[in-house]
């Protein structure tokens, strides 16, 4: 950050004018934050690997192969929310703003996909072929897992919002004692 920068930023904070909604870690947060996502995305890349060589070599376990792909996808974000909220690195020191944007997004996806399905008129088989179809997991309920393991990292993220505001206004309240 050059000194104008830095200065432009100063004036800002000084002024109270809106400082763009960016999340700021310190060191250690950026470190550990590194090193999960590393551990999801290789956790992600091994189980979609495993996936892709059994239902290309084995027996298909599953209708979709996109789907089946997505419930990893979903194991793997899911375990780097947990590991990320364990280690206190979810939020930066700035606050939880973009945190909050990110599992509007999720709760939202989570809920509105199933719906989609459920409501579409061309899915007329959903009730009889939900668990099993064709000796396959049916596309229903990857979709329907998926969509719970999502709901599921969002839940996590908003109980570590709410412990992280009830932290950070516990600390207002003794700096102003």
């Amino acid at each position: 950050m050059s000194l104008k920068s830095f200065d432009d930023f100063c004036a800002k904070i000084v002024n109270n004018d809106p400082i763009e909604q960016k999340v700021i870690f310190d060191e250690r947060q950026s470190l550990v934050r590194s090193q999960l996502t590393t551990r999801a995305l290789w956790t992600f890349a091994i189980t979609a690997s495993i996936n892709i060589l059994i239902m290309e070599c084995g027996p298909q376990w599953c209708e979709s192969w996109v789907l089946s792909t997505a419930i990893f996808g979903a194991i793997a974000y899911l375990y780097w929310v947990i590991a990320n909220a364990r280690q206190d690195t979810l939020f930066g020191i700035n606050g939880t703003i973009p945190i909050l944007h990110q599992t509007i997004f999720i709760f939202g996806d989570s809920i509105i996909i199933p719906l989609l399905l459920f409501f579409d008129e061309e899915h007329t088989d959903i009730a009889e072929h939900f668990f099993i179809r064709n000796g396959m997991v049916s596309e229903y309920f990857a979709i329907m897992l998926a969509c719970v393991l999502y709901l599921t990292a969002g839940i996590v993220m908003v109980v570590n919002v709410r412990k992280f505001k009830k932290k950070e206004n516990s600390g207002t309240k003794e700096e102003s004692k």
